[in-house]
């Protein structure tokens, strides 16, 4: 981080980042048991270095999914990265 007279800067270069967040329970929209706490954390962390372009990719509930719909759950979350990344 460089200090400027205005504020601190982040010295990387910013780059698409892809953070995969798996929960067994639900923490966003009208069933999340208990608020979000981890993806505006890291969204401050990461802008802190420079780093701004996060696309968070979250599997919820996954304490309640079965073996298929967790592998469905996984394919649909690299398919998304497969799609913003191209």
């Amino acid at each position: 981080m460089k200090s400027t007279p205005v504020a601190k800067v982040g010295m990387l270069r910013d780059r698409p980042i892809f953070v995969g967040v798996t929960s067994g329970g639900v923490f966003t929209g009208d069933r999340a048991n208990q608020p979000d706490f981890l993806m505006p954390y890291l969204s401050l962390a990461f802008s802190s270095i420079g780093l701004k372009a996060l696309q968070f990719l979250p599997i919820q509930a996954a304490a309640f999914l079965d073996r298929d719909q967790t592998a469905l759950a996984r394919d649909r979350a690299l398919e998304e990265i497969d799609r913003t990344v191209i």
